[in-house]
């Protein structure tokens, strides 16, 4: 199993995640201490509103930072446990390409979607729906909202394969497999006739092995690709 993940870019991200959350306090300090002034000296009101403001989208930005980047496991790290024992068929690029995670196999490309998602989700065709708990609501921006995983499964192949377009020929290209994968270890899923195969990681290695009796991707396919999103 060859892994290779750009760790140049996980590095550049992690220090800007450290940068902005100070940054983040600070404009959120500065527009409490102008509210409290603005009690007595109104003309300030408007300085609260565009600190508290910049403070908020600093706070997402800087949350969404950290949930990817600093926290660990990252995907990527998550990834590579999980298929680390698999054979020289496989091969996993992290950060590599427009889409995060990749990986090449017998059987075609595969486009990851990963959530780390706890709690219980359930998915009907094209529909996810997360329930309500009043832990979510204590974490507030430290717990990103579900999404529409659908179409950002749908998004990344469509970015992969314009990648691949402007490096090979269009019947060159391996079929492309979206898969949207649950990571966290408290979570409760239940899938129902899903439009995207979507799973959590203990079923992914079943789940991947039984697919690659369709080899429909020759070993000099799998080395033309690899060299595309090598770094």
């Amino acid at each position: 199993m060859k892994i290779v993940t750009n760790m140049p870019l996980v590095e550049k991200r992690v220090k800007w995640a450290r940068r902005i959350a100070p940054v983040t306090m600070l404009f959120l300090i500065g527009g409490l201490i102008s509210n409290f002034i603005s009690m007595s000296q109104p003309q300030y009101l408007q300085l609260t509103v565009i600190l508290l403001g910049i403070g908020f989208v600093s706070a997402v930005i800087s949350s969404n930072l950290a949930n990817n980047w600093v926290r660990e496991p990252r995907a990527d790290q998550v990834l590579e446990q999980l298929m680390k024992k698999f054979s020289n068929d496989y091969l996993l690029f992290n950060y590599t390409s427009p889409i995060p995670h990749v990986l090449i196999a017998p059987d075609g490309l595969y486009a990851f979607v990963v959530k780390n998602h706890d709690g219980q989700i359930t998915v009907n065709g094209n529909r996810f729906s997360r329930k309500f708990t009043w832990k979510r609501v204590l974490r507030l921006l430290a717990d990103e909202g579900l999404g529409a995983p659908v179409i950002e499964a749908e998004n990344r192949m469509k970015k992969l394969h314009k990648f691949l377009s402007k490096e090979l020929a269009g019947e060159e290209i391996p079929e492309i497999k979206p898969l949207i994968l649950f990571t966290s270890k408290e979570l409760q899923l239940s899938v129902t006739e899903p439009v995207i195969p979507v799973m959590s990681n203990k079923e992914l290695k079943s789940y991947l092995r039984e697919q690659s009796k369709d080899r429909t991707v020759s070993a000099t396919q799998r080395k033309k690709l690899a060299e595309i999103f090598d770094i």
